[in-house]
């Protein structure tokens, strides 16, 4: 970008409901995307919710609608929202609108000049609110498609197909007309778009990969939990992530119960969400000993612990939407050099084929996991050369060079 001493860097606005940062539990894809617009010389804004949406606790510095703070260099604002969201429908909802409004408010009232604005499409909520603050301020849209919707909602059952769901596709396609650029977080998603009708010329794929990861990876101590000596088991199979709908956690843990007198396999889940309380329960119904369960930890942490497991899963459910699916975690366990089982088809699998980092399978198929799980356990070179495989493909193809020229394309379009 241009520099000078009367150059004033393009000041991008950047609307996003999660936020978490470093020493919080949550995707960092958010506050990568933040990191990155700086490091590629942009001043940075950014609006997001007082409320972790992992934990659905109040994280602002202080009270006030609206909060400010600034962190490496770029400055967060956070809006009041309502705590515990994920207790119910309605809760949810009315979070997700409070943020919406509330970031509406704090875009026009705390924020002078602007260049671009640069939202995250999730929740639904908030895309008029960024188109609004896009013709107010007289700057460009860019969207960051991390996830399709209406698409997802329909896939988990959270809107039914039909005239609701019509129209908010129809809306959503409003906006990615009226988008000067789009970043996708996978290829599938980039696929769908394009079939949907929108340019690929403004379309750009920016993984959900940490492109930071390699600084933590030289830098990272040992985590404060061994997790052998927790479960007392030998071989350690794990998922890190969220326990909601979007990760099909029941077929793994079907797979532990096809797996509990196997006495030296230990399964750990680290996260949190709505269902973790059913998935607890269903370890007590069915007497399964051999099952861990951690809650959601910082990532620097959670990687810590992902270093201690010797196979690594990723559980999606069984619907067409999902091909479309690449998960952060699929790429920390890439770069924690581990071997993974994949639960599904689409890009992960695809990924997965590419890099040999691991073997997928159909999904929610516990007795196939299980048999999956048994042959790796069984074959600890082939645990080995798997791990070493998805190391290579993430040192190879993750850097932040690459990212940042992405992100910058995306803002700039037509115009870098």
């Amino acid at each position: 970008m241009k520099s000078g001493k009367n150059y004033k860097p393009k000041h991008v606005l950047f609307l996003t409901y999660h936020l978490p940062l470093e020493n919080e539990p949550g995707a960092f894809r958010p506050w990568m995307e933040a990191c990155l617009l700086k490091r590629a010389g942009y001043e940075v804004t950014v609006i997001t919710s007082g409320i972790q949406y992992m934990t659905g606790e109040d994280i602002r510095p202080y009270k006030a609608w609206c909060t400010e703070e600034v962190v490496e260099g770029i400055r967060i604002l956070r809006t009041w929202a309502p705590k515990h969201h994920r207790q119910s429908l309605f809760r949810r909802i009315f979070n997700y609108t409070s943020y919406a409004i509330l970031a509406g408010l704090a875009s026009i009232l705390k924020v002078r000049r602007v260049d671009r604005v640069f939202a995250g499409t999730d929740p639904i909520f908030i895309m008029p609110i960024a188109y609004l603050i896009s013709l107010i301020k007289r700057a460009p849209m860019v969207l960051d498609e991390r996830d399709l919707y209406p698409e997802t909602a329909v896939a988990l059952g959270v809107i039914k197909p039909g005239i609701v769901s019509k129209f908010f596709f129809k809306l959503q396609q409003f906006f990615r007309e009226q988008a000067a650029g789009i970043l996708t977080a996978t290829p599938g998603i980039k696929r769908r778009l394009i079939d949907y009708g929108v340019s690929p010329q403004k379309i750009f794929l920016l993984y959900n990969a940490d492109v930071f990861l390699n600084n933590f990876l030289s830098s990272s101590g040992e985590s404060s939990l061994s997790l052998h000596k927790l479960i007392n088991k030998k071989i350690l199979v794990g998922y890190v992530g969220g326990l909601g709908r979007a990760n099909d956690v029941l077929t793994f843990l079907k797979a532990a119960k096809w797996l509990k007198n196997f006495e030296q396999i230990g399964f750990i889940i680290i996260g949190s969400g709505e269902k973790r309380e059913e998935y607890i329960n269903f370890c007590k119904e069915n007497n399964l000993d051999n099952v861990l369960f951690l809650s959601a930890v910082p990532r620097k942490e959670a990687r810590n612990l992902i270093r201690q497991l010797d196979i690594c899963i990723q559980p999606l459910p069984k619907d067409e939407h999902f091909f479309a699916t690449l998960t952060s975690k699929i790429f920390d366990y890439h770069a924690l050099g581990k071997p993974i089982i994949f639960c599904g088809s689409g890009d992960t699998a695809e990924l997965l084929q590419k890099s040999g980092g691991g073997i997928a399978i159909s999904p929610e198929d516990d007795r196939a996991l299980a048999e999956a799980i048994k042959l790796l356990v069984e074959n600890p070179s082939l645990r080995k050369k798997m791990g070493e495989s998805a190391r290579q493909w993430y040192e190879k193809n993750i850097n932040i060079e690459k990212a940042c020229a992405i992100i910058q394309k995306a803002i700039e379009g037509n115009n870098l």
